[in-house]
């Protein structure tokens, strides 16, 4: 592995934005971890010290079970007896309607959001049009109403004179008809 990969990988856990959520055990502690799975990182917060949970098992104030094997590493979570394969079915449920709720139904539907969402955007582009248009008529108005100041004229170009190294004398004769024509 190059240097610059291992740099970039390093760079790309210092910069990770780590969301951490706050829960309470049934004893009042209010402890902080990333997520309720197994390796996960925990923390018992007092005021505003941060450390990390003792080995042992705690019971949270909704009576999920986490225990601790290794300081500030959660080992296992145990959730209450019946309730957990509800809490998962209903979160499951309650997710899947939030999804199907934003989704719309038919094409028809789609295209309808989307121009809906564009409206706005087109109307103000549209203005911006009408008010360069209007710009655009007043100007060719006020200049076909100007006259011009003096009438434009070609200026024709000095005498040309055709130079040769040898001495030519029909196109000496060229050169003096081409002088008599400008």
């Amino acid at each position: 592995m190059k240097n610059t990969e291992i740099l970039r990988r390093v760079n790309a856990l210092l910069n990770r934005n780590v969301k951490l959520e706050q829960a309470t055990l049934d004893n009042g502690t209010v402890i902080e971890f990333d997520s309720l799975t197994a390796g996960s990182p925990i923390f018992s917060i007092d005021g505003e010290n941060k450390n990390p949970l003792e080995v042992g098992t705690y019971t949270l104030s909704d009576g999920t079970v986490i225990e601790v094997t290794e300081i500030g590493a959660i080992a296992e979570v145990k959730m209450p007896q019946g309730e957990a394969e509800a809490e998962v079915e209903a979160g499951y449920d309650k997710k899947k309607k939030e999804e199907m709720a934003d989704v719309p139904a038919t094409l028809e539907e789609i295209l309808t959001a989307v121009v809906d969402a564009m409206q706005p955007k087109l109307d103000e582009l549209q203005a911006k049009i009408d008010a360069l248009g209007g710009a655009t008529t007043e100007m060719k108005a006020t200049l076909s109403t100007e006259k011009a100041r003096r009438p434009l004229t070609h200026k024709p170009a000095e005498k040309v004179e055709l130079k040769s190294n040898s001495f030519d004398p029909q196109s000496m004769i060229f050169a003096k008809l081409a002088n008599i024509n400008n």
